[in-house]
This record gives C-alpha cells, sequence and structure tokens, in this order.
C-alpha cells in the first residue's frame, strides 16, 4: 500500500510518504492476525523503517477492533508503539440510487 500523508502543525516535516508491505492471515471467521513492514519517507529528513505486528476482530461486517505492537528497524523510527484502534465503513454512502426503467432502442 502506498499512502500520502501530512502534519501540519509540524515546521520540519509536513509531507511523508508511506510504503507498507502487510501478510495477513485469517485466524476464525472474525479474526485475523498480521505482520507488516511500514516505511516512511518524510519530506525533508531520514527514512524511518517499523515491524508491526498484531490483529484484528470484525464486529459486524461493517465495523472491526485491532490492537498492533511495532518495533523500531531503524534509528530513525521510534523505539516501539503499541495501538488499539476501531474501524466503520459506511457502505453506499454516497451511491446512487438507479431507477429500473428500461431504455428503448432507437431504429
Amino acid at each position: 500500500m502506498f499512502t500520502e500523508f501530512f502534519r501540519p502543525s509540524d515546521p520540519t516535516t509536513k509531507l511523508i510518504s508511506e510504503t507498507t508491505f502487510v501478510i495477513e492471515k485469517k485466524v476464525t471467521e472474525r479474526a485475523s492476525l498480521f505482520v507488516e513492514c511500514v516505511d516512511d519517507y518524510p519530506q525533508n529528513g531520514s527514512p524511518a523503517q517499523l515491524l508491526n505486528s498484531g490483529g484484528l476482530y470484525r464486529l459486524t461486517p461493517n465495523q472491526q477492533v485491532d490492537f498492533h505492537v511495532a518495533l523500531e528497524l531503524n534509528h530513525n523510527a521510534p523505539s516501539y508503539v503499541v495501538g488499539v484502534g476501531y474501524s466503520v465503513r459506511f457502505d453506499e454512502l454516497f451511491s446512487v440510487k438507479r431507477s429500473n426503467a428500461f431504455i428503448v432502442p432507437r431504429n
């Protein structure tokens, strides 16, 4: 996965490019474990690499909770990171309703 994000409050490194390589294993119908390598490339700085691993549990098809622990792979990364998250997906939030009317072909 490739991501671009910015930190408006950081005066030295506003733009950061991030690449992530993930391997995920489904454990049960609702639970999965993952391992990922995360590389951050700040606009004005040296890259930082982390090894991140954790798990997730799908509460519903549109909601999940997750946890992760990351360890530094180089001196530019934090020594460790611990996180817990909640995600929700809104299906068909911007979908357009289509009528079942048919189009009469031209002769």
